[in-house]
């Protein structure tokens, strides 16, 4: 059992890292494209077919799928640890 939970931390780290890359990520392309007049983003990588914003969207959906690993994950360690810690 608490090699499973060491696992799930280990895990949860690793998703709390990656959740901080990507939202620097999306972060920094806001900031990118803000920087852009309205009417060049229409035209530009910014546009509905453009590469920034594929990639935007790209970013963005995983940022959620991290974020609901991570809540899911959470909740399992809580599960997972409550039994131990009834005992104390």
């Amino acid at each position: 059992m608490a090699n499973k939970l060491d696992d799930m931390k280990l895990r949860l780290g690793e998703l709390s890292n990656e959740r901080d890359i990507l939202e620097t990520a999306v972060e920094e392309m806001i900031g990118a494209m803000a920087e852009l007049p309205p009417e060049q983003r229409a035209a530009s990588e910014w546009g509905p077919d453009g590469t920034s914003t594929k990639k935007y969207l790209m970013l963005t959906e995983r940022l959620a799928e991290v974020e609901s690993e991570i809540i899911d994950l959470g909740r399992a360690i809580v599960e997972t640890d409550e039994p131990a810690a009834s005992l104390h």
